[in-house]
């Protein structure tokens, strides 16, 4: 069984009492050790400048360890007194590992006025279990006021733009008020482009700091320090919520909330180590310093769009129109949940209901060109060209597709078809063409089949019988 190892202050008894012309046996009695061991430490003259077991001991490699691999300190002084080889605790071994390499890093304490500031966060969260069966990872975010550090944290299954702004907008509204400055992470639904003076912002969360009227100030790229206080929550939070939580399966990211919710509130009342008070506490100083809430924000996702030669862009999976003097152009879309609106250099130019189905189109009539010019647009009139060159059908299957009331909404079908001369020759697509006009197939997808297939979809191949005497044979079918 190892010894209890003798602290500083026996150590500095032991010289104090000897000195004083005790015996070793009235020193012993005294401080209720063996006289074996107040003789080793008078013999040896052990002192506090001159500790015996701080002259065995390697610093060069502690230090190397320490500060080059990032091993803890304490950690080390565990592993050498495993061994034997440190009988002091960690405070005394700490102090003779700063008395050799003085630390070269000064800190400074960041001191917050109430309302001032909110540092937000995102780390890992818990994944959840469908009831199909289907594992979906779940992101954690985190904002925390630096004055209080009363804590706000939802999970969601992204940290796109969408989940980031509404996380925000349910953050404002759980602290009843909004502070003067944010400091986020440098993630795209944040920061566009990062830069440690002058970053650039998403133009979405531009917008919502107009609307609540506060400044966006983010920390700067792979400094965790600037938002120190919110990096340090979530990791006091994550390690006692997931602990208690470990044992629980969540099938809903609504469950999971609702959890987290219950938990955060016993979190913000617990007693601060630092602050001596609870979160909460703190909290109800600063809520009366925090900016009241504005109207309600409707959150805006923002994408930068390029309008086709059909007149339409894309936007999640979907397709808008356009004024079709505007093709070619890069375009500023702006959606809520109901809504997508278009804008170039600043003015609206269309308005549309947005669609939850994918591959829809949604098209004004006005943002075609009139129809004699778009007849004989230029990329029309070369998709006839190219399809006259293949052959007969393969023209009539375009004519289809561009008729002359209409003559871009099938653009892009048009333009596929020619494609296919990449991959197929001409004869193949004319066999297409005229079985998808055939039966009024008009897809790619048909034609390619059809290509593939190399079967004549006309005409059903006729059944040959073996001519048995007990088997009817042909001429019974005819």
């Amino acid at each position: 069984m190892a010894r209890r190892p003798i602290t500083v202050q026996k150590i500095k008894e032991i010289n104090r009492l000897d000195d004083a012309g005790l015996s070793l046996r009235q020193i012993a009695k005294t401080l209720g050790l063996s006289r074996k061991t107040v003789r080793k430490y008078l013999d040896e003259g052990i002192t506090l400048e001159t500790s015996f077991w701080a002259k065995e001991i390697d610093w060069e490699s502690i230090k190397a360890n320490h500060q080059d691999h990032g091993v803890p300190l304490n950690i080390l002084w565990k592993e050498l007194c495993d061994k034997g080889q440190v009988p002091v605790n960690y405070a005394s071994f700490w102090k003779q590992f700063n008395k050799r390499f003085e630390s070269q890093n000064v800190t400074m304490a960041r001191i917050f006025e109430a309302g001032d500031r909110c540092e937000i966060d995102y780390c890992d969260g818990i994944s959840i279990v469908h009831p199909s069966g289907e594992i979906q990872k779940t992101h954690l975010f985190v904002g925390v006021l630096c004055y209080s550090r009363y804590t706000y944290a939802e999970f969601s299954y992204t940290q796109k733009s969408h989940d980031f702004l509404n996380s925000h907008v349910r953050m404002f509204q759980y602290f009843g008020g909004v502070p003067k400055i944010l400091s986020p992470d440098n993630l795209k639904s944040a920061v566009i482009k990062s830069n440690r003076y002058d970053p650039d912002l998403n133009p979405a969360y531009v917008r919502l700091a107009e609307h609540y009227g506060l400044i966006v100030e983010p920390a700067r790229v792979r400094r965790p320090k600037d938002k120190a206080i919110v990096e340090r929550t979530i990791q006091i939070f994550q390690k006692w919520f997931y602990f208690v939580v470990r044992g629980r399966t969540f099938r809903s990211l609504i469950e999971l909330n609702k959890c987290l919710w219950e938990h955060l509130e016993v979190f913000n009342k617990k007693v601060h180590r630092i602050l001596k008070s609870s979160r909460f506490d703190k909290f109800l100083e600063e809520k009366n310093d925090l900016k009241e809430l504005v109207n309600e924000y409707i959150v805006q996702i923002h994408k930068r769009c390029t309008l086709h030669s059909d007149c339409h862009l894309e936007f999640d999976h979907n397709y808008y129109s356009a004024p079709w003097r505007l093709r070619g152009k890069s375009l500023d879309v702006w959606a809520t949940g109901a809504q997508i609106q278009i804008y170039f250099e600043g003015t609206c130019v269309a308005i549309h209901e947005r669609k939850s189905n994918r591959g829809k189109f949604v098209t004004q009539k006005d943002h075609y060109p009139p129809n004699h010019q778009a007849y004989l647009e230029i990329t029309p009139c070369h998709l006839r060209q190219k399809a006259q060159e293949i052959g007969l059908w393969t023209f009539k299957f375009i004519e289809e597709l561009l008729p002359q009331d209409r003559p871009l909404r099938y653009l892009r079908r048009a333009q596929g078809l020619i494609a296919l001369l990449r991959k197929y020759k001409a004869e193949d697509i004319e066999r297409g063409c005229e079985k998808a006009l055939l039966f009024q197939k008009l897809h790619l997808t048909f034609v390619e089949q059809v290509i593939k297939s190399k079967r004549n979809l006309n005409q059903s191949e006729q059944i040959q019988r073996s001519a048995k005497e007990y088997l009817r044979g042909n001429n019974l079918l005819n």
